[in-house]
């Protein structure tokens, strides 16, 4: 009997964010991996609760931009998980918000399903729309589009320009030079942010121009109208 691969969302940033589906996979899960990028282990921290007296596996992934260098984490961590699977044990990866989105997990999920392995999406909620309800403001209304748009990347003035409201991810060490050009798009004013949505040091700006200083990685920033 060939075991199962979890991707588990854990949500932005608090434990009772988790879903109930999410706690059950935890809890019947033989192992837990934890990203491990060499800094705190933010994932881990939210889950703990529930997976306590669990075997854990810490994979390296780096935070860099550097292809061969994350190419080869993710085949090292998949080899990992494959191993367990092959031991007929389920293993869950622990991801913050939901896999789906600019997930590092995505890529273990796509090398463990190309070798034949049984694998499962279990959603979390995604930190966009943690800091909407923490903003009291819709994302989206009628006809309204959403753009998600990783904000210390290229192409930003260009996807700035589309019509409908932005969510901004990743501005992070980026966020001053994102915020002069939401200035220069007439976009600031429209514009809240918050960081470290649902965590210990949780920040909320409702006026984009009270932010001076680079902020967390765990920040979003969401644009109203065009």
């Amino acid at each position: 009997m060939i075991g199962t691969l979890y991707g588990v969302g854990v949500g932005p940033g608090d434990e009772k964010l988790l879903t109930l589906l999410a706690v059950e996979t935890l809890e019947k899960a033989d192992r837990i991996v934890v990203p491990d990028t060499g800094g705190e282990k933010t994932a881990f921290k939210i889950a703990e609760k529930y997976i306590r007296d669990k075997a854990l596996i810490y994979c390296k992934m780096p935070m860099t931009r550097d292809a061969a260098l994350l190419k080869e984490s993710h085949r090292i961590c998949a080899d990992v998980i494959c191993s367990e699977l092959d031991k007929g044990l389920d293993v869950a990866f622990i991801t913050l918000g939901d896999p789906t989105i600019y997930s590092t997990y995505m890529y273990i999920h796509r090398r463990v399903m190309e070798k034949g392995y049984a694998v499962q999406i279990i959603s979390g909620i995604p930190s966009f729309c943690a800091a909407a309800a923490k903003l009291n403001i819709s994302l989206c209304d009628g006809k309204d589009a959403l753009h998600i748009i990783p904000a210390s990347y290229e192409d930003v003035d260009e996807l700035l320009s589309l019509k409908g409201n932005k969510v901004l991810m990743k501005s992070g060490k980026s966020v001053l030079e994102v915020k002069r050009k939401l200035k220069r798009l007439n976009l600031l004013d429209k514009s809240q942010m918050v960081e470290c949505c649902f965590m210990e040091n949780e920040k909320i700006y409702r006026d984009m121009n009270d932010v001076n200083e680079c902020s967390n990685y765990f920040s979003v920033i969401i644009v109203k109208g065009d």
